[in-house]
């Protein structure tokens, strides 16, 4: 419905509150639902791979409708003007998620016992004082940070290692390529070997492959290097990205109060989305070049080796309970 009140060309102020309906709707109402079916779908033994496959097949619906988003923008574009091609690809996502939300009706059963259950604020206090939440969201943040910040290996390598644009551009796509598999591969071992070791594994994977980025001399010569550095990354940050939320079940965190933990876990453990950009703008600002990008990504393996040691905690109080 915003979407589509969108196409009436409203005032800035209320363009301000749409966005903010959407935030709403994507981060309050839905995802926290959206984390709990796919828990509650997949036995306590298949967690990681029912958070890999949902990651891996994320990753490919994404590549989906950005084609489809992208061909009906150039459609309507050649067939009137610029302004047609944008109320296009709004009309196609509104539709795509009205239709969805009519599936999801009449498609997604939810558990009789669970219908029961009212939301109370005093499962928030229940839920901040469980240390696994706490640990959870540490790690979260950590991994999410490499999330947000591999964006810029594309400027990295254009302006530092002289890199074409496209050359650049295509660095930062290959992840998009890479998470389909990345994602359900590490969920498929998580079930096999823990959860928790694969992101240990990931962990250190991202900050070797950082230090790659780094201590790669800035010549055009070393690009592949640098690409194979970033491929290390990728791997690795969706690995970790695809098995995280499946802790919840490792880590004892009662399934009707899953949906208010994701909840609290999201708030604190995508953070990154608002500081990364923060961190990285001043960091250039103040130190520019190879030098300003070489310091923000060592404050990026920082956080990655807070996340390594989190991960460690975490894993030694699982062999402990399990003992």
């Amino acid at each position: 419905i915003g979407g589509l009140v969108h196409l009436a060309k409203p005032s800035y102020t209320v363009l301000l509150c749409i966005y903010a309906w959407w935030g709403i709707t994507t981060l309050l109402s839905f995802w926290p639902a959206f984390v709990k079916g796919i828990r509650v779908l997949a036995n306590p033994d298949e967690q990681g791979k029912a958070f890999g496959l949902m990651e891996g097949g994320r990753g490919i619906v994404n590549a989906l409708h950005l084609a489809a988003a992208l061909a009906i923008f150039g459609f309507a574009t050649k067939s009137a003007n610029d302004a047609a091609g944008i109320n296009g690809v709004i009309i196609f996502y509104s539709v795509s998620v009205i239709c969805l939300g009519i599936l999801t009706y009449f498609f997604i059963k939810e558990d009789e016992n669970e219908i029961s259950e009212k939301f109370d604020f005093a499962n928030i206090g229940k839920v901040l004082k469980m240390p696994a939440v706490w640990v959870l969201t540490i790690i979260l943040c950590a991994s999410y940070t490499m999330n947000m910040s591999f964006y810029y290996f594309t400027p990295y390598s254009t302006s530092v290692f002289g890199a074409t644009a496209v050359v650049g551009a295509a660095l930062t796509m290959l992840a998009q390529y890479i998470r389909p598999f990345a994602s359900p591969i590490a969920g498929f071992i998580g079930d096999r070997i823990g959860c928790s070791k694969v992101l240990l594994i990931g962990f250190l994977a991202m900050i070797a492959g950082t230090a790659v980025v780094i201590l790669t001399p800035g010549k055009a010569s070393f690009i592949p290097v640098l690409v194979v550095g970033c491929v290390i990354i990728y791997i690795a940050m969706y690995g970790n990205y695809g098995v995280v939320l499946s802790l919840m079940e490792e880590g004892g965190i009662p399934v009707a109060l899953s949906g208010t933990a994701i909840g609290v876990i999201s708030t604190l453990g995508y953070l990154p989305e608002v500081f990364v950009p923060i961190a990285a703008g001043r960091t250039f600002d103040s130190f520019g070049g190879a030098t300003g990008y070489r310091y923000y990504f060592i404050g990026v393996m920082v956080l990655l080796l807070v996340g390594f040691a989190a991960t460690l905690v975490w894993s030694k109080r699982i062999a402990k309970n399990k003992k």
